[in-house]
């Protein structure tokens, strides 16, 4: 029994928590794609786990100034 356990057999909480960490890791890369911080969002995945991923992929992606001004500029180009 205990040669099982360690060895990463049975119903241990060790294969949650390898999940756990994976799923806070892609949530990381997930909410750099929306613009948001990675490392914010990685803690925050640390105590939410899917309800963070819920949160990252609802929430729009945040545009930063640059990107607006270029954006703004563009249709005033296209307007032109």
């Amino acid at each position: 029994m205990t040669m099982e356990l360690a060895a990463g057999g049975g119903s241990g909480v060790g294969g949650y928590s390898v999940g756990w960490l994976t799923l806070s890791l892609i949530n990381a890369g997930l909410a750099q794609g929306k613009g948001r911080s990675g490392l914010n969002w990685w803690l925050i995945s640390l105590l939410l786990g899917p309800v963070a991923t819920l949160l990252i992929v609802v929430r729009p992606r945040l545009e930063t100034p640059m990107v607006q001004l270029l954006a703004e500029h563009a249709v005033a180009d296209a307007e032109d």
